[in-house]
């Protein structure tokens, strides 16, 4: 999925991962995908900042449109690479007061360590279906999450808790004008197909996220470029034990069926998400 190699076992419980790479990146097949149609309430809760995390280079993001209408806000990533003591990743933002959404996808070594993200504003992220484990690394995997009607404004951390050594990718997206999740899908791609996403069916304007978790070795950088009017925001691709991400927006005026594909070096798999959010 990421970069999932070990140069020695890991401490907090999860297995090597990478000896038969080689072998398992000559299987291609498609994995199952799934659709979260289920309608998710607006935020609540209490939670608190967890300690920062370095950060990517950010990407000039495609500019605001007209107002009533959804539009990307914020947005940025976060990630701890594996074996470094980080005890938690926090993405701060400067989000609307009110009346956004966030949408939030966390990709982890230690699929079991999963929990959903918390922020200082005292909204709550409900989980987009279950996590996603990864065929070639059973033991790690991806999570979305979802908060509607968002509290914001400056300062607004979005923090994800992880095991100390764990590697951990946290990327936050905020929609502005967006309360409601149109559609999302997921779906599994190994090594050798079109690394094509699901499509999202929306009902009108919208905002279009798309994330690509690689599935390659530790060995060397990596690219991930979209295609189908898609602009990559952030991403983490460096070489080394972290999971490895590329998120990607668009934003669509009529109604319609969308997708994306994705073009990697190496060769890979990935798992990919794609979410439509739409005006409430």
């Amino acid at each position: 999925m990421n970069d999932r190699e070990r140069a020695e076992p890991v401490d907090h419980g999860h297995m090597p991962r990478r000896a038969l790479v080689n072998s398992l990146w000559a299987i291609a097949g498609l994995g199952a995908a799934s659709l979260v149609t289920s309608t998710l309430a607006g935020c609540g809760g209490s939670s608190s900042p967890a300690p920062g995390s370095p950060t990517p280079s950010p990407v000039t993001p495609p500019p605001p449109t007209s107002s009533g209408l959804p539009a990307l806000g914020a947005q940025d990533l976060a990630f701890a690479r594996h074996n470094i003591a980080v005890p938690g990743l926090s993405v701060i933002l400067s989000t609307a007061s009110s009346g956004s959404s966030l949408l939030a996808c966390v990709g982890r070594g230690n699929v079991s360590a999963h929990a959903a993200p918390t922020d200082n504003r005292g909204n709550a992220f409900t989980p987009v279906g279950a996590a996603r484990t990864y065929t070639n690394w059973p033991s790690s995997g991806t999570a979305l999450y979802f908060c509607a009607g968002a509290a914001g404004g400056s300062g607004h951390a979005v923090s994800a808790t992880k095991p100390s050594l764990d590697e951990t990718t946290l990327s936050v997206v905020e929609v502005r004008g967006g309360g409601r999740l149109q559609d999302v899908r997921w779906s599994e791609v190994l090594a050798g197909l079109p690394l094509t996403s699901q499509s999202v069916v929306t009902t009108g304007p919208a905002v279009l996220v798309a994330w690509w978790w690689g599935d390659a070795g530790v060995d060397q950088d990596k690219t991930a470029v979209p295609d189908n009017g898609f602009t990559v925001i952030h991403s983490v691709l460096a070489s080394g034990e972290l999971v490895q991400c590329a998120v990607a927006v668009r934003r669509v005026d009529v109604a319609g069926s969308y997708n994306v594909t994705w073009s990697s070096t190496p060769l890979q798999g990935a798992q990919l998400w794609i979410a439509a959010v739409q005006a409430a």
